[in-house]
């Protein structure tokens, strides 16, 4: 449907995907007197923004329930399933109804976003069906590398990456697919993407938690545990309540053979803080099953 796409918010988009929030929202405000589809834009990005600085309730309030706008009624769903931990059916319906309208598939934009919901959902099909329609829509390229590695299709992310290599090789959002392609692939792969991941750092002088995080997932598979854990005490001290950095913290301090009570502190942390984290609910989940298995013996 789309040929490739000239995006008057690179910039700014780029840092949304490293994770620069801070960064995204400053180079926003300097685009003033837009007006339409790119004032449309410019928001849209901005809430994003906050949604990945976990701002749930300011976005709920900014947003809503009625809003016109098929984006940004998905970034509501996006902020709703965040906030309450899981895609319920009331509100991935909501996104369905959009998607349903081919009208609303001319945005790459918003394709991207109801992606993000499908794939949450396990709509995977329904996600790469859109997708599709964007071929060179960078955001659309990402996504599709998420939904390939959610299916375990890392054959498929690995030729879209060959072919994104073609026309976007250095566009810092191609780079991250790649080094996430990297990073479920293994082995060799790991060391891959661990340099992708410090280039975009290096590239956009921001060490992110995002990249942070990344970086030490990078370490951790490749067993440098004292590394791995001193990327995620960098990203700690940059947010000391990203739920992310928490969870890596609390399977790195397992690894590194460190105290109980370490371990303990931040499995603590985690839960009061995003006590809906897919982590969290897993652990409860595994304890659950093994407290029934004691009552049988």
């Amino acid at each position: 449907m789309s040929d490739q796409i000239v995006d008057d918010f690179y910039t700014a988009r780029n840092l949304l995907y490293l994770g620069a929030y801070p960064q995204a929202l400053a180079n926003l405000s300097q685009q003033t007197h837009l007006s339409g589809a790119l004032e449309l834009e410019k928001q849209s990005l901005r809430l994003r923004a906050y949604l990945g600085q976990q701002n749930y309730s300011l976005i709920l309030d900014e947003i809503s329930a009625t809003a016109t706008s098929p984006e940004l009624l998905t970034i509501r769903q996006l902020a709703l399933i965040k906030q309450q931990g899981s895609a319920s059916p009331s509100i991935v319906g909501v996104v369905d109804e959009l998607v349903a309208d081919s009208s609303n598939l001319q945005s790459p934009s918003f394709v991207a976003l109801a992606a993000q919901v499908l794939v949450i959902a396990q709509k995977t099909d329904d996600a790469l069906k859109i997708l599709a329609l964007h071929p060179k829509s960078l955001e659309c390229v990402a996504m599709t590398v998420v939904t390939y590695l959610a299916i375990d299709r890392v054959d498929l992310a690995q030729k879209l990456i060959a072919r994104v290599r073609t026309w976007a090789e250095d566009a810092p959002i191609a780079q991250l697919a790649e080094a996430w392609t990297n990073l479920f692939v293994g082995g060799p792969k790991y060391n891959e993407a661990f340099y992708i991941f410090e280039e975009l750092a290096q590239a956009s002088s921001v060490s992110t938690v995002p990249l942070l995080n990344a970086l030490a997932a990078c370490k951790m598979h490749l067993q440098q545990y004292p590394e791995a854990m001193s990327l995620l005490q960098e990203a700690l001290e940059k947010n000391p309540n990203s739920p992310d950095t928490l969870a890596n913290l609390v399977v790195c301090a397992n690894h590194a053979g460190q105290s109980l009570e370490t371990k303990t502190q931040y499995l603590d942390q985690l839960k009061h803080t995003a006590p809906n984290h897919p982590f969290v609910l897993d652990l409860e989940a595994k304890d659950a099953e093994f407290d029934a298995v004691k009552t049988k013996f």
